[in-house]
């Protein structure tokens, strides 16, 4: 479970002024579910993404994670707790397919039998066949299958959280939407509580439980497709609907 309570987040400006991302947010986030943060840019959903795994520390307020504060926890163990998938994958380029989704297991003392058979384990589960894949380098890879590797990487110390930052927007249509459906089948079968950021209406209520929509920093309104459809918040919600869907016609 993911609690935001009351989060706030200012940066400083060049000249020593402070620039406010993310402005008083409370969310929830049940064990098992999947939220989507969608909003205009410069919104805060990436903020609040990171704020989560301590990438970003809040000015206000407070994040737990199953009710404990994350700045109570060592934020290199806090961060190998929570898989985090970033737009392109996030690949090391002089590292091995194997190499980079079995990284995180290699720092954390595994076997190298152990090591081998989670990421073995993990290609599979990707749809990259490690006879295949493994020893290729990411310049060798598609953007889609540079994006599963990313995921797999994500999910190698078996996270119960995953952070997912526009993970798919680089895609062309047609990977895009063989990723998507990729996505839904892991949530089945993982049952990972989820967090994901996209700029694309129609992928956040396909992908997420509810999606929470966010303008300058504030959250405007968190629900369900049918909540945003037939009981927008107010007139911003309403109309970030209609553009966003006359734009995707």
């Amino acid at each position: 479970m993911i609690e935001l309570d009351r989060v706030s987040k200012s940066f400083e400006d060049d000249a020593g002024g402070e620039i406010p991302a993310v402005a008083d947010v409370s969310l929830r986030v049940g064990a098992g579910e999947t939220l989507a943060l969608i909003g205009t840019s410069g919104s805060g959903k990436t903020t609040i993404l990171k704020m989560i795994n301590r990438l970003v520390e809040p000015t206000a307020g407070s994040v737990r994670l199953d009710g404990d504060d994350v700045r109570d926890s060592d934020p290199v163990r806090l961060r190998r707790g929570v898989g985090y998938v970033v737009q392109r994958g996030g690949l090391f380029p002089h590292l091995t397919v194997a190499r980079n989704v079995g990284l995180l297991a290699e720092l954390e003392g595994w076997a190298r039998p152990d090591v081998e058979r989670r990421v073995a384990e993990l290609l599979e589960l990707v749809n990259l066949p490690p006879a295949t894949y493994a020893d290729r380098r990411p310049s060798s890879l598609s953007g889609g299958e540079r994006q599963r590797v990313g995921v797999a990487r994500a999910l190698v110390l078996d996270p119960p959280i995953v952070l997912l930052d526009e993970p798919f927007g680089a895609l062309d249509p047609i990977t895009r939407g063989q990723l998507q459906q990729e996505f839904q089948d892991l949530k089945r079968r993982l049952g990972k509580t989820v967090v994901i950021v996209t700029h694309d209406m129609a992928e956040a209520f396909a992908l997420a439980d509810r999606t929470a929509l966010l303008d300058s920093g504030r959250l405007l309104q968190v629900g369900s497709e049918a909540d945003f459809r037939e009981r927008p918040a107010n007139d911003f919600v309403a109309g970030f609907l209609t553009e966003h869907f006359r734009s995707a016609t």
